[in-house]
């Protein structure tokens, strides 16, 4: 039943995590997470025991954790498919640390010409191959992003050959609503066709133009439309917003998402 609760990446609210950022989680409302560890925990005296105890005493449920991703960690280039490789198992043991049944994954760095895009697609598809069975093994989900601009997976058809290719029992989509590029209209077809292909959401605005990761209603987004696509699949993955939130504070940013998260729920 799609019955949306409040679901952050952290990393909207610090970086990297602070005792601030910690003690503003019991009461937050925040009942899911995505943890991106290279900004949040990197360099944090045992941060992830920190993390994880913060948490469970907040009664948040960690839900996806972001890979890395770049050029140095490319998994549609020859010349960085070991380092992807790396990084990912690296991600994948993060969500097992914290119970995460998904890592949100980037397809490629970019730019990605024309004349490249085949065999680079191709790089992509074997890369996570590679992986598909010790996630299956660890019951995690890959969700592959969609992304903006010349990424690989900046179109439902590369998402869904990403699925099919690899599986849809150990494969998703994460759509990131604000890497729509000038095909924001689309974003309720887009949720239809995927259906429970879609296993979560970065949830920010933007201009219909590139991505702003803004929070939602300052943007082109029809956010009435987009919710009610979601209703009419059942969506019930992690209703996550990925925002550059405006505050100097971790208590003004998530004050900021409550707003926004009442602001949507007129649809709900």
């Amino acid at each position: 039943m799609f019955s949306p609760v409040l679901g952050v990446s952290l990393h909207s609210l610090a970086k990297p995590m602070t005792d601030e950022m910690l003690a503003v989680l019991p009461g937050s409302g925040i009942r899911t997470a995505e943890i991106y560890t290279t900004p949040l925990l990197k360099g944090v005296e045992y941060g992830h025991e920190r993390l994880a105890a913060a948490m469970q005493e907040a009664g948040i449920r960690p839900m996806t954790i972001h890979a890395d991703f770049g050029g140095g960690v490319d998994p549609s280039n020859p010349a960085t498919a070991t380092a992807a490789l790396a990084s990912l198992r690296q991600a994948l043991a993060d969500a097992r640390f914290f119970a995460a049944p998904m890592v949100v994954i980037h397809a490629s760095a970019e730019p990605i010409s024309a004349e490249d895009r085949p065999a680079r697609l191709e790089c992509s598809l074997q890369t996570l191959a590679e992986l598909s069975g010790e996630f299956r093994q660890a019951g995690v989900k890959m969700a592959i992003e969609l992304l903006p601009r010349t990424c690989l997976g900046n179109c439902l058809a590369e998402l869904e050959l990403f699925v099919k290719h690899l599986g849809s029992d150990v494969c998703g989509v994460c759509l990131d609503v604000n890497h729509g590029m000038d095909q924001y209209a689309l974003l309720p077809e887009w949720v239809k066709s995927l259906d429970k292909n879609l296993i979560t959401l970065h949830l920010s605005d933007y201009d219909g133009i590139d991505e702003k990761h803004w929070l939602p209603g300052k943007g082109v987004i029809d956010w009435q439309a987009f919710i009610a696509a979601l209703r009419s699949i059942d969506y019930c993955g992690p209703f996550n917003f990925e925002v550059s939130v405006p505050g100097d504070t971790p208590r003004a940013r998530l004050d900021a998402l409550t707003s926004a998260m009442q602001w949507l729920s007129q649809w709900f």
